[in-house]
């Protein structure tokens, strides 16, 4: 008897602590993941960080022309997934999607919105907006 209660004791122990370790745990991986990273010349500024990358598909950069000039600009070659559109197409999405009857809010949508053919949109009547979602990363218009 007692070491059958003793036992069902120390399964709720192990069972209870399952939340509180989790959280141990996962703020170790990620400590562990950014020392690793560094150790390749990677910045990580907070542990969130690495989760975000993780989640990415693509990430677009351009290492040169952001930190030397302090300016981003976009290339002749646009990588296209979709047949039948073209870099002044994706442009003029994104421009919806930066509300481009609106002054640049970043220097995202100022590229964007500099680049695109606004008089082209003179037409098109915006239904909804949704601003940048950090969860399912995107904006939607």
């Amino acid at each position: 008897e007692g070491v059958s209660q003793g036992l069902s004791f120390t399964v709720v122990l192990l069972v209870a602590s399952i939340p509180l370790a989790m959280e141990v745990v996962t703020t170790t991986t990620l400590a562990l993941g950014s020392k690793e990273l560094s150790s390749h010349g990677a910045i990580v500024a907070r542990l969130a960080a690495i989760e975000d990358m993780a989640g990415m598909s693509i990430l677009c950069s351009d290492k040169t022309g952001t930190l030397t000039m302090n300016q981003m600009q976009i290339q002749e070659q646009t990588p296209i997934y979709k047949k039948g559109e073209s870099q002044y197409t994706l442009l003029r999405y994104g421009a919806m999607a930066a509300k481009w009857h609106e002054p640049p809010r970043d220097a995202l949508d100022t590229l964007t919105l500099n680049a695109a053919d606004i008089k082209s949109l003179d037409k098109v009547e915006q239904l909804f907006y949704m601003p940048f979602d950090p969860i399912v990363k995107r904006t939607e218009s």
